[in-house]
């Protein structure tokens, strides 16, 4: 045979690759992750340690439009796979730019379509529970047929240890021989993708030939639990965190930071670490280790929780003990410049479920009573802190809080992740807060309130809005009190071609009631925005708003996938006196790029540019920073410990 000379061979290689890409962006139905409909696939059998697992078909007809849109696009796939992997070279590309689409059950405005499944097999007793691991990379939790026979995917599968059963069982609400509740069912589900063990999870139920009993299959799959976080603040300053979340299958944690500063010596030094126990004894109940060593703190501490994971959970509360040393003078022991202070902080609720309503997600109201006793200790302060006109003295405060909570979830993608399946809360809270506090200097009474509602509009997304305020009672009234409010928007998942976009909103005020004059809002500590962290502007009032725009990409590299975000920010304080909007303001703009793989336990890395209208501290107007994404929290209408409201 003639072989074609190296020069013509590696130029058919190109084209080949060049032609990927190309369709990659001109075809309509390329993208990875649709607000789309799917099924499972036909009647298949995948075995697992010696048990042969049944996953049936959909039997939905109202979704045979759908199916045949997707059977059309993996028909595409199917055709540019096959061309793809007629030589070596185009085999190895193929996989870092295309995903398989997914075959997750969405309806026509890209939620999934019903958040309580099985309802059919209510009451029918559970004859067996069976578990089914997807691999990491390279699989799917809504079509079991799915393998990657790409080397790295089963390099990567091998070197992961799946989680245990015992431990994955330790994670369900149900056992055998106990009646199948639906609702339990699809709570389990969430619980597990929240879990930061799991990527995905589903449960699939067989009803037996006798129709009186059913078989539960858990198809799950983990995350690939080593990762790390880096944040580079300039070009001479930076941390790294390691971590692992689940050593060795068995679902425990440990990670460690390490400072980089090449202006100081030692230029790399231990900053923190932790080890976080999880789910003791099937209770949900997780304990977590810390300590701390920077330049000018130490701090060691632990904390044990027991969330309310659920509208069905009765019981929660937590425990957090913590020491810490604050010196002035880093590296200095002499009293006068160091502050030691221990906290001691208990809480504890009960709730009750008062109502269940047929909503499409399925929402219950619950009344909940929370307790917390919070001890600031204290043991001797610096006379430059004791003669300021805010002094730092030990604290004993006893909180109390009623919360009617009425909460659902739906389910989409998209919003914070880039794919994977997400509960977005929706619902109601009302919150009353009740407390007394003793310090050395006075004892006062405290009340507050919060009001938050949530809700998905079909077509134009979810809405969300907020307003609290809180203060000390005295004679003259209230002092130190706090107001807010606030609202933020997630648009609905529009499609262009094969990137699909989403746009958020946000707008955020707060302000002070007779504060104390040493006590003042700070721009750069809004627990809503980062952006502002490096300017020191404060006032006895604060607004940010915020536009942002990210559309995400159907292209893949090594697993990791791509968001392209622009956003527009503006902040300002003002004194009490003053109308806000007559402050000082420091507006934002940036644009970058976000990179996340789903299979990974990595946070989302950000490459973003961000010009500011004013000069920062350091006399900066432009920044650019590469750093993680801290992961978001969406338990927007849970019971949690009562608080004050804070400044």
């Amino acid at each position: 045979m003639n072989e074609p000379p190296l020069p013509a061979k590696a130029c058919r290689y190109l084209k080949i690759l060049v032609c990927i890409i190309t369709l990659a962006g001109i075809y309509p139905g390329m993208g990875r992750i649709m607000a789309q409909t799917g099924s499972d696939s036909l009647l298949k059998q995948a075995k697992h340690k010696n048990h042969f697992i049944r996953i049936p078909k959909s039997d939905s007809l109202r979704l045979e439009l759908q199916k045949k849109h997707q059977v059309e696009t993996s028909d595409f796939y199917r055709k540019v796979k096959t061309t793809a992997h007629k030589n070596f070279f185009s085999r190895q590309f193929y996989p870092l730019l295309f995903r398989n689409p997914s075959s997750a059950v969405w309806d026509a405005s890209g939620y999934l379509a019903d958040t309580i499944l099985h309802r059919r097999e209510k009451d029918k007793i559970i004859r067996s529970i069976r578990i089914y691991k997807s691999g990491v990379f390279g699989s799917s939790v809504f079509d079991t047929t799915v393998r990657s026979d790409i080397w790295l995917d089963k390099a990567l599968n091998n070197l992961h240890f799946n989680t245990r059963d015992a431990i994955i069982k330790s994670y369900l609400q149900f056992r055998e021989n106990e009646p199948l509740n639906p609702v339990i069912l699809a709570d389990n589900e969430r619980i597990l993708r929240q879990s930061a063990l799991f990527e995905d999870a589903r449960f699939i139920v067989n009803s037996t030939r006798n129709n009186d009993s059913v078989d539960i299959i858990l198809v799950i799959r983990d995350v690939f639990p080593i990762g790390f976080d880096l944040k580079v603040r300039d070009a001479s300053s930076s941390s790294v965190r390691l971590y692992n979340r689940n050593i060795l299958g068995l679902g425990q944690q440990l990670e460690q930071s390490f400072e980089i500063n090449t202006d100081q010596s030692p230029a790399i030094y231990l900053s923190q670490g932790a080890c976080r126990i999880r789910n003791i004894r099937r209770s949900f109940t997780d304990v977590y280790v810390a300590w701390q060593r920077r330049p000018g703190i130490r701090s060691q501490g632990i904390q044990i929780l027991k969330p309310f994971i659920s509208p069905e959970t009765r019981l929660g509360g937590g425990i957090n003990i913590r020491g810490t040393r604050i010196m002035a003078i880093p590296g200095s022991q002499e009293s006068a410049t160091t502050l030691d202070f221990t906290e001691f902080d208990f809480w504890g609720g009960y709730s009750s479920i008062i109502n269940r309503f047929q909503s499409p997600a399925f929402e219950r109201s619950v009344l909940a009573i929370t307790a917390r006793y919070y001890n600031l200790n204290m043991n001797g302060s610096p006379s430059v802190v004791m003669h300021s006109l805010n002094p730092s003295v030990s604290v004993n405060r006893y909180i109390t809080a009623l919360s009617l909570i009425r909460s659902g979830y739906y389910r989409t993608n998209m919003v914070y992740g880039f794919g994977r399946t997400e509960d977005i809360p929706t619902g109601h809270l009302a919150r009353l807060t009740f407390g007394y506090e003793t310090g050395l200097l006075q004892s006062r009474y405290y009340s507050g309130i919060k009001i938050m509602t949530g809700k998905l509009l079909r077509k134009r997304g979810f809405v969300y809005s907020w307003i609290e305020g809180g203060g000390y009672w005295s004679a003259q009234g209230i002092a130190d009190g706090v107001a807010g409010i606030g609202g933020d928007y997630i648009s609905p998942l529009y499609k262009s071609g094969s990137f699909r976009i989403r746009s958020f909103g946000s707008l955020y005020y707060k302000t002070g009631i007779n504060r104390n004059m040493d006590s003042k809002l700070l721009l750069k500590n809004s627990e809503n925005t980062s952006t502002f962290d490096r300017f020191r502007l404060s006032g006895d009032q604060r607004i940010t708003a915020r536009i942002e725009s990210v559309v995400f990409s159907p292209y893949y590299l090594m697993g990791f996938r791509f968001a392209a975000y622009a956003f527009a920010e503006a902040g300002m304080v003002a004194p009490q006196t003053n109308f806000i909007l007559a402050g000082k303001m420091v507006p934002a703009v940036g644009i970058g790029l976000r990179i996340k793989n789903e299979n990974l336990a990595f946070s989302t890395f950000q490459i973003g540019l961000t010009w500011y209208g004013r000069k920062d501290e350091a006399g900066r107007q432009m920044l650019f920073e590469f750093s993680d994404i801290p992961q978001i929290n969406l338990m927007r209408f849970n019971i949690e410990a009562p608080e004050i409201t804070g400044f």
